[in-house]
This record gives structure tokens, C-alpha cells and sequence, in this order.
């Protein structure tokens, strides 16, 4: 997926422990993207929005059974904002570290946004 070559370079933070991260994420769900549905622009980048069914909210409040989530694109990449595939583009159970943006939900960081989560798995970090 390409975006604009004028964004912004974000220096994106690097979490040691999946624990970090939920500590810093505002919201966390457990979900499972059902399809795309458009896309927006964050940092100057194009970012890929997705419609995601939630099973459940492990902090925060999200106020809907499903959302739509943009997958926060790398930058500093020449224009791709998905160098190494979108994270939301899958059909797996995730848990999804969440960010707001302008009234819009996108995942905490574009390398460590997402988790696979399949069922009967423990959670790995403390609520």
C-alpha cells in the first residue's frame, strides 16, 4: 500500500513486554477483522481502516460490538506504509492495543499493534 512521500517520520516507541504495552495503550480488545472498509490518512500516510468484531474489552471502553480500526502505518518508508503487510489484514483472533486520533481508532504502534490471540491461550500480560 503506498501513502505520500511528505508524511511525518515518527520515531515509534519500542515496547520490551507485551505488558509494556498494555500498561501504555489506552484501550485493548480482543477481535477478529471481518473485511477492509476504506482508508484514512495519519502522519501523512495512507492507512488501511478495517471493520473488526469485538469479542472483548480489556481496558478502556470502545462503546461497540464491532469498529473500525486503521492499522497505524510505518513511516520513514518512502511512501509504503506497509512494508512488511498490514497487520490488520487477517483472519485471526487478535488482541488490539488502541490509539484515538482524531475520533478515529488505530492500533498503538504500526510494529507492535497487534497480537495473535487464538483461543485457549493465555493472556500475556496482567489486566
Amino acid at each position: 500500500m503506498s501513502g505520500t512521500t511528505s508524511g511525518t517520520c515518527v520515531d515509534w516507541v519500542h515496547f520490551d513486554t507485551p505488558q509494556d504495552i498494555f500498561n501504555q495503550a489506552g484501550v485493548v480488545v480482543i477481535g477478529k477483522p471481518l473485511s477492509q472498509d476504506g482508508q484514512t490518512s495519519i502522519y501523512g500516510y495512507t492507512a488501511q481502516t478495517h471493520l473488526v468484531k469485538i469479542e472483548k474489552v480489556l481496558k478502556g471502553d470502545t462503546g461497540a460490538n464491532t469498529m473500525q480500526i486503521s492499522a497505524m502505518p510505518e513511516t520513514c518508508t518512502g511512501g509504503v506504509s506497509y512494508p512488511d503487510g498490514d497487520p490488520l489484514e487477517t483472519s485471526r483472533r487478535l488482541i488490539i492495543f488502541l490509539t484515538k486520533d482524531d475520533g478515529k481508532w488505530f492500533t498503538f504502534t504500526p510494529a507492535q499493534g497487534v497480537l495473535s490471540f487464538d483461543n485457549g491461550t493465555a493472556l500475556p500480560f496482567h489486566q
